[in-house]
Parts: C-alpha cells; structure tokens; sequence
C-alpha cells in the first residue's frame, strides 16, 4: 500500500516539475481563407513569444530593417541599418501548421526549379514575385495541377511539368500557396527554420 502510495506521489511530483518548465503554446488554429474563399496565413509576432529557458527564440524569427523584411530591402536601407542598430527589430512569433506544411511541401518538390524560400533561379521563376505581381490561387492551382508548356507561355526548354497526380504536390497546393503568400507578404524571411503548432482537429 505504502509503495502505491509512494509511486503516486512521485507521478505527481514529476508531473508538477516538467509542468513548471513547459514552454507554452499557442493552440493550433483552422486553416485560414481570405473574404473571397483564398488560402491565407496566420503568423503572429509578439515580444517574447515562445522563447526558450535561456531566452533564445524557440521559433519563427522575423528580422525588419526599417519597418520592413530585410529580405525586402534595398542595399543601400541594409547598409544603413547595419551602421544603426535601432533602425533593426527582431520579432518573435509562430505560425499555423497549414503554412508549415506549406514550406515543408514547397522544400520537398518545388525548391530544386523554383529556388529555396521561393525567391526563384535561373530555370524557374520566383513564385513569390508572381504572388507580388498579381498571380492568383486558381492560376497557382492551375499550373500546378495542369502544367505550363510553350503554348502557354513558359519559356522555351523550362517548361512546367503536371503535378496534378504526384501525391506529394496535390493534396498541399493550399498550404504551398499559403506559404508563399506569407513569403510574398514578407511575413516569413528567408533561410530560417519555420515553427509548427499542433494540428488542428475539428471538435465533434
């Protein structure tokens, strides 16, 4: 009985301890869509945000140089907020998991052509600038599912093949498209290692 007893309150104690040191998280969040039925992000920064025990981001690192992403900067703006630290914030945040899944999809398949962080190459495009130039989700959806040859505009030797059977593309051009928007809109910069959170499931 004593030995139950005992066992019971070590569980307890344990419990208490790891409890203690949790790092919280934000709860998981449905896939967002925007007021005309597109796919959209959540990312959010606060100061703070999940942040290990040491007080290093545990996550997604957004770095602004006056105001914006520094990978939308100019040159000359970098320079002068490498010569001014005040002109520099570093936020901290998360994101939802659809978007993670996103920049997970986009890495596995569409890096090699499209270049990583979907800034673009010499063979493929940036998604991200077409995202900025007005591309929409039904085209996005389009080329990917159906491809881009000669005839509809793709540059000669580099067209685009039909993903729309590769069961590693298909079922994540929501997510692949909230990625890059998030890119687009400069909420994600470059090179960093995304955060997920917990999968969202519906409550029955």
């Amino acid at each position: 009985m004593n030995l139950n007893f005992n066992k019971y309150l070590l569980a307890i104690f344990l419990t208490a301890s790891f409890s203690a040191k949790a790092i919280p998280t934000p709860e998981a969040v449905e896939p967002q869509f925007d007021a005309d039925d597109n796919p959209t992000y959540i990312i959010k920064y606060g100061k703070g945000d999940r942040l290990k025990e040491d007080g290093t981001p545990l996550n997604l690192i957004q770095i602004e140089c006056q105001g914006k992403a520094v990978d939308f900067v100019t040159d000359e703006e970098l320079d002068q907020c490498r010569g001014d630290d005040s002109l520099v914030e570093m936020k901290y945040g998360w994101m939802d998991f659809s978007t993670y899944k996103g920049w997970r999809a986009y890495h596995a398949e569409c890096h090699v052509c499209h270049g990583p962080d979907a800034m673009g190459s010499t063979y493929a495009p940036s998604l991200m600038v077409s995202i900025q130039e007005g591309l929409s989700y039904d085209d996005f959806f389009t080329v990917i599912m159906n491809g881009r040859g000669e005839a509809e505009g793709a540059q000669k030797g580099n067209v685009m093949p039909a993903f729309g059977a590769n069961t590693n593309v298909a079922p994540h051009v929501e997510d692949m498209y909230r990625y890059v928007k998030a890119r687009a809109d400069g909420k994600i910069r470059r090179g960093v290692r995304l955060p997920k959170l917990p999968k969202f499931k519906e409550v029955e």
